[in-house]
């Protein structure tokens, strides 16, 4: 299992552990977190970022050096994983309070504050919620019913969208994104720079070549280049190493070739995180 789930897990996936949405852990040091965040998140994106971005490229010792440190920081304040649409259902029915507000990510790459792909969990009434004194985030802030939100969330998941669950200072768990590798900077940043901000999933995808028509659907869908296309076969194939568990391909299979298997189960993706 993952490293959140040994930690805050007690044995099982961390992010569905109620404890983890605690209002016991909803401290002020928490609701301090969430208020300077949106503050600090262009000034983190740049020193923590843009700095190893440079440093890659003249001094790669030191750039291991400050990609490890970013990442244990990350592990103590905002660190996430990769879950299916069925363990986001888990989530909502656990939760009390769903709310919508614009994505940070597409804040910040493409200046858009109406693209509001982001979901904050609570399984109590905050009382007092976190003051934000920034109207570009305020603004568009929505509390769906958990009917509406479930909606919302398997239509990002057919559409491609990545779910990723985050905590808000370790373990409390407190944000549900979607994303695509083109728009998410954490998704950016471990592609390109091998930064892990988040953990893949529990789960990774296999292809049933019985079932499978080659059709490629979800080749196009795949936000990790893992699936790849044999002409010779006329199949498709995962390569399991690349794939981070997400499930968003089975949404376009017209024939339900494919189906997630539990990670751990397999000896050689048991560590590989």
């Amino acid at each position: 299992m993952c490293e959140f789930c040994i930690q805050h897990g007690e044995g099982k996936k961390w992010y569905l552990q109620a404890k983890n949405y605690s209002e016991e852990l909803f401290n002020e040091e928490r609701k301090r977190y969430i208020a300077e965040f949106f503050a600090k998140i262009e000034e983190t994106v740049l020193d923590d970022i843009g700095g190893l971005d440079r440093l890659i490229t003249t001094d790669p010792a030191a750039a291991e050096i400050k990609r490890r440190s970013v990442m244990e920081k990350r592990k103590r304040e905002h660190y996430g994983q990769v879950i299916p649409i069925e363990d986001v259902e888990q989530i909502l029915d656990m939760s009390l309070i769903v709310v919508r507000m614009p994505c940070a990510c597409r804040s910040i790459l493409k200046g858009r504050f109406d693209a509001r792909y982001c979901f904050g969990l609570f399984t109590f009434q905050p009382d007092p919620a976190p003051t934000l004194e920034y109207p570009d985030w305020t603004r568009d802030l929505e509390v769906l019913t958990m009917e509406d939100a479930k909606k919302a969330l398997q239509k990002h998941d057919r559409n491609g969208l990545v779910h990723t669950v985050w905590t808000l200072i370790t373990p409390f768990v407190g944000v549900l994104c979607n994303c695509t590798a083109s728009d998410c900077l954490e998704f950016k940043n471990r592609l390109r720079l091998g930064l892990r901000q988040f953990f893949k999933a529990e789960y990774v995808a296999s292809i049933d070549w019985e079932s499978c028509n080659g059709c490629r659907d979800c080749m196009k869908l795949c936000n990790f280049g893992a699936i790849s296309y044999s002409p010779s076969l006329q199949k498709c194939y995962i390569d399991k190493f690349q794939c981070f568990g997400c499930g968003v391909c089975r949404a376009v299979c017209s024939n339900d070739a494919i189906t997630l298997q539990d990670r751990n189960a397999i000896p050689m993706l048991a560590k590989d995180w």
